[in-house]
């Protein structure tokens, strides 16, 4: 679900508060099952440690340092000293959010839109993909390099700016939640499933506890594997 169907379905007139939403669908497909305030409001680091480890089996120690730079940028928007955040806070173009999302438009191609889904966007991504049922690290590394070069040839001149490492973190946390943490192999339809519902896909047999869990070393050498995999195209 995204945000904008979200929106729909939780306000019911002109008084409602629009549950706020990020261009993250790991913390968007968290609130979306409750276990982030599903408000998308007010959200502590300690409420965002627990909500990645028991719904994706995240250790503490890759989780704490984002949700503390989460709460860092709202200080910065708001000029206060603050001690939670709002997931619509991490729209600011270049700051969490970044170019070249596998799932969103750019902000300034979007017009303004880098939170919600874009299915033009992931449709470049499935097309890459193909008929492929397991996502390994070449596959992986290759769409991601290829929206790299799409958003850098598409966006406004001089928008573009690249942020490797978060991308590469981005796609080692995908590829060690719906695959392993260690071998990669991410099931497609898995992957499909959570970007494109931002929610977690249990109703296709997934689960969160069926590898170990998953530590800062375990996705830096992902992040390694994924940077040397052997991509063709």
């Amino acid at each position: 679900m995204t945000s904008s169907s979200f929106k729909s379905r939780t306000c019911k007139n002109a008084n409602c508060v629009p549950p706020a939403r990020s261009p993250c669908p790991a913390l968007n497909a968290l609130a979306n099952e409750g276990l982030l305030p599903r408000s998308g409001r007010n959200i502590t680091i300690a409420q965002t440690v627990a909500a990645f480890s028991t719904g994706l089996n995240f250790a503490a120690d890759v989780i704490t340092s984002f949700a503390a730079t989460a709460i860092a940028q709202r200080s910065n928007i708001t000029n206060t000293t603050c001690t939670s955040f709002d997931l619509d806070m991490l729209n600011v173009p270049h700051a969490a959010e970044h170019d070249g999302s596998l799932s969103r438009e750019d902000f300034n191609f979007g017009r303004g839109n880098n939170h919600d889904f874009s299915p033009r966007v992931w449709a470049q991504v499935m097309d890459y993909w193909g008929d492929a049922e397991i996502i390994d690290f070449a596959l992986a590394e290759g769409a991601r390099r290829m929206r790299f070069r799409t958003a850098n040839e598409t966006d406004l001149p001089g928008w573009f700016v690249p942020k490797t490492m978060q991308s590469l973190g981005e796609t080692s946390f995908y590829m060690a939640a719906f695959g392993d943490p260690v071998l990669g192999n991410a099931r497609k339809d898995w992957v499909h499933y959570f970007f494109k519902k931002e929610r977690l896909p249990y109703k296709l047999g997934w689960n969160a506890t069926q590898r170990q869990t998953i530590t800062a070393p375990l996705l830096y050498a992902m992040i390694a594997k994924l940077a040397t995999a052997n991509v063709t195209a």
